[in-house]
């Protein structure tokens, strides 16, 4: 089977790669900046946006497609990221914010993207 693309779906898919390569680049800047170690790269995992590599232990993270707004790297609004960390601030893991714990997708979430 053949699939035809019309023009408009050549151009999102070639700027949503180029995106991607932005935003990515933005990411391991953040990473080094805050010194989180690892190999960071677009994730190939239905539904995340990235995917830290330390210790050969592979962590994915990030919603992808986002709806709305994205996250703070992509709309830089305070108000917005403020919300979203009160949110995600209750998230625990053993007991303790999913945040503050290195191997949750959610300590990335909140450190590189939010």
């Amino acid at each position: 089977m053949i699939s035809i693309f019309t023009i408009a779906d050549v151009f999102y898919l070639s700027t949503n790669s180029i995106n991607m390569s932005i935003k990515l680049a933005t990411v391991k800047k953040i990473a080094e900046q805050k010194g989180i170690s690892g190999k960071i790269e677009i994730s190939d995992r239905k539904g995340k946006r990235f995917k830290i590599t330390k210790n050969d232990k592979i962590i994915h993270f990030g919603l992808w497609p986002f709806l709305g707004h994205g996250t703070f790297i992509d709309h830089r609004d305070k108000t917005i990221k403020k919300a979203w960390r009160a949110r995600h601030s209750k998230i625990k893991k053993n007991g303790k914010p999913a945040y503050k714990d290195p191997s949750s997708p959610e300590y990335y979430s909140w450190h590189l993207l939010w």
